[in-house]
């Protein structure tokens, strides 16, 4: 998903509403069991204009340098910094090309400097028309969409890419999957001039996907996601020594896994989350790397008919937090806080009637104390068509001390 902090710190149901609490600048109660001493973090929303926005990634190089991406209804997407003091466009914008302004939309990204950093972009839905997916690349001061690698063989079909990771101007990964006549994972490596296609373990395997990837450092890589055989989805997890990729063993896990997360805080602290069961009735599915090996972690309580976990920060040794979604609910997602002993679900815009809709999309920080979680706030406006507009603005939450 992004670069680890060692190196630098690196879905949705919409139900009926009625109007959103207006300010929505509240503190939650709960406090990180990690906080340091004298510091008692509180979260805070920043205000945003209304308008239908969803912020779509987050990317904490330090606390007075946060990049987020945000998708505009009907007009593009928009990339923006907090600066210590209050949130400004991160000047030139990701350019729209002609007849893309209203389908063009952005999702994860991943800095590795302030001047270098890399954002999702589709252009048309998930591939540009010619067959390459799309990433915009954030060097000189300005946006660049850049073309990934297509497969040699195009029968393999078109890439889709999920996720990148930057560690360098010159050096970033990025992985997803390409969809011919079935699909199959890809992973692609920038060299500072050109993405090219990486042989991994999955390469060949009929139906896979890789959904995350983190980089810790050069010679340290993970990538996360799934194979399906026998109509049943299993876990996938690769890692990268600096020379190859290989398949990273993983304990029994039951009949059926798949992953969709990963967050590292150091080379011997690696999580990566998903799903047990189906996509319909699923159990929270957590892993953790010390190491050595993988291990199965406590996972937060299930909703009525089960839990995804769909993104990860690891904040620190024995601090994560996690976003998921409760199937079949709405307004089912959620964002939970694991402290190294238990889990505890945290609203961090505070006390809010239950039909508003809050989705998170993405979480990260630069450490227990600056944490931020990014998404969408949806609302109801009264309309004169016999039923009201759903309408939705910018949704950025801030845990500090002090509001820094």
């Amino acid at each position: 998903m992004r670069t680890s902090p060692s190196t630098r710190r690196r879905v949705t149901t919409l139900a009926g509403l009625t109007a959103l609490v207006g300010a929505l600048v509240t503190a939650a109660p709960t406090t990180p069991a990690s906080a340091g001493p004298g510091c008692a973090p509180a979260w805070r929303i920043l205000p945003a204009p209304s308008g239908d926005v969803d912020v779509a990634g987050v990317d904490v190089l330090a606390r007075d340098d946060v990049r987020f991406t945000e998708n505009l209804s009907h007009a593009g997407i928009r990339s923006l910094r907090w600066n210590g003091r209050a949130l400004i466009e991160n000047g030139p914008q990701i350019p729209v090309p002609p007849r893309t302004g209203a389908g063009i939309q952005t999702s994860r990204i991943s800095f590795d400097a302030a001047t270098s950093g890399w954002a999702l972009v589709n252009l048309h839905g998930p591939v540009r028309p010619d067959g390459a997916a799309t990433l915009a690349r954030w060097s000189g001061g300005r946006w660049t969409l850049t073309p990934s690698a297509v497969p040699t063989d195009p029968a393999n079909g078109t890439p889709r890419i999920t996720d990148v990771a930057s560690l360098a101007p010159g050096q970033a990964w990025a992985v997803g999957a390409a969809h011919g006549t079935g699909y199959q994972a890809v992973i692609e490596r920038w060299d500072g001039t050109e993405w090219t296609m990486i042989d991994h373990p999955a390469a060949e395997r009929p139906a896979s996907s890789l959904n995350a990837v983190e980089a810790v450092s050069p010679t340290d890589v993970w990538a996360a996601g799934h194979v399906r055989e026998g109509g049943v989805y299993r876990p996938l997890v690769l890692h990268y020594d600096g020379t190859a990729w290989t398949e990273s063993p993983l304990p029994d896990l039951g009949p059926s896994g798949y992953l969709n997360a990963i967050s590292a805080a150091g080379p011997d602290d690696v999580w990566v989350s998903g799903f047990t069961g189906t996509e319909a009735e699923s159990g929270p599915l957590l892993l953790h790397w010390d190491g050595t090996a993988w291990r199965t972690m406590p996972t937060p309580a299930p909703g009525a008919h089960g839990t995804d976990l769909t993104r990860l920060y690891a904040a620190a040794p024995g601090d994560l937090w996690a976003i998921g979604v409760n199937n079949q609910q709405p307004n089912g997602f959620r964002l939970m806080h694991w402290d190294g002993t238990a889990w505890q679900d945290v609203r961090p815009q505070g006390a809010q009637p239950e039909e508003y809709g809050f989705n998170f999309a993405d979480v990260g920080g630069s450490g227990p104390e600056d944490v931020w979680v990014v998404g969408t706030a949806t609302f109801t406006e009264p309309s004169d068509i016999g039923y009201p507009y759903l309408r939705s603005r910018r949704l950025i939450a801030h845990l500090s001390c002090g509001g820094k």
